[in-house]
């Protein structure tokens, strides 16, 4: 296993605003010149998976899982090649939402206590998953992170940031569990400087009755809700559906949207 930290950082002025970070700023030059059509992905209903949860996606159903293919960058949508990278994939059945993220990093970064509740986990390195259900009305939605030492910050907001309790949170509704169950392979060594990794490995599963506020869930078959992936580096990173230099990544309406059926 083999992995490095990074040797610098993004100045103040080019953060994202990635999870519930500092709001993005935004300029002329931060948007595409051509209309952008949000991504879409229809997931496949596949009842009695045998999952283990080892971050390592060998089981036949995450070969059949949708897959977005590689993210671009969260402001300007466009390809980002670079040393940080991410895919996702996507399946469900009656009790629950299964994702992987797979991410590319050169530099493995946790630095968190082992035992953190809800921690700031977009400071450093994470993946962020997060749902609308219902529309891009950006009302009674969910974000989900976890990073590469398997911690969570879960959280529901009523509306787009809301509630906010200030720069330093609590960000909407932090009681709220999503009652994953994860599992992270690094592909490298953690938090450690001296070599480059290859980046790592979420895998999770969801349980839908955690969407509280959803009209259903688990979803009906053709049912459609605005979802979005990012992989995330001390506050910026790469996405499947990016904001366009609108807001943050609280932006409902530039989620990519997930079709679910049977």
């Amino acid at each position: 296993m083999w992995l490095a930290r990074r040797t610098a950082k993004l100045s103040p002025l080019a953060l994202l605003a990635l999870g519930c970070g500092p709001s993005e700023r935004t300029s002329a030059t931060s948007s595409v010149a051509t209309p952008f059509a949000a991504p879409s992905l229809t997931a496949p209903f596949i009842g009695g998976a045998a999952v283990k949860l080892d971050g390592a996606l060998d089981e036949p159903a995450w070969e059949q899982a949708a897959k977005t293919g590689a993210f671009v960058g969260a402001r300007s949508g466009r390809p980002q090649p670079g040393p940080l990278q991410g895919e996702a994939r996507v399946f469900w059945d009656d009790a629950f939402l299964y994702v992987a993220i797979d991410i590319k990093d050169e530099t493995v970064r946790g630095g968190f206590p082992a035992d953190a509740t809800d921690p700031h986990l977009w400071e450093r390195d994470t993946a962020e998953l997060m749902l609308d259900p219902d529309g891009a009305d950006n009302r009674d939605y969910y974000e989900l992170q976890i990073n590469p030492q398997g911690l969570v910050f879960d959280s529901r907001f009523d509306d787009y940031n809301a509630p906010r309790g200030g720069p330093a949170g609590p960000f909407g509704h932090q009681t709220w569990s999503s009652q994953v169950e994860r599992a992270v392979k690094v592909r490298g060594t953690l938090d450690d400087d001296s070599d480059r990794d290859a980046g790592y490995v979420v895998e999770a599963r969801i349980p839908w009755a955690s969407f509280d506020k959803a009209t259903r869930a688990p979803p009906a078959d053709g049912d459609g809700w605005k979802v979005n992936f990012y992989a995330m580096q001390d506050n910026a990173g790469v996405a499947w559906s990016p904001i366009l230099g609108e807001g943050n990544f609280h932006r409902v309406r530039h989620f990519g949207e997930i079709t679910f059926e049977r």
